[in-house]
């Protein structure tokens, strides 16, 4: 019963320093995509926001991150919020 305890306990430490991770990365994305305006994306990013299967995994993705840390949802949601405005400017671009 020791055992399963100890690791209960150090998975709830491992998800915790997940999250951070997680969130910690969105927050760089989104300060590095923030501050330029019309900023450019991948090719294959702008290939796939044309795909309705692209977009739909997005919100399923931002949704799964929402529920797992409202942190994480947040910095999603700004992130999926900065390339979707972009994405506009960019298909012009690529075209």
């Amino acid at each position: 019963m020791q055992v399963i305890k100890g690791l209960i306990k150090n998975s709830t430490k491992l998800e915790g320093y997940l999250k951070i991770m997680v969130m910690l990365f969105f927050l760089g994305w989104n300060i590095i995509e923030g501050a330029v305006f019309e900023n450019e994306y991948p090719y294959i990013f702008v290939k796939l926001y044309s795909t309705p299967i692209w977009r739909l995994l997005l919100l399923i993705a931002l949704v799964a991150g929402s529920m797992w840390d409202p942190y994480v949802g947040l910095m999603m949601a700004f992130a999926t919020f900065f390339y979707v405005m972009d994405m506009e400017v960019t298909m012009d671009k690529w075209r």
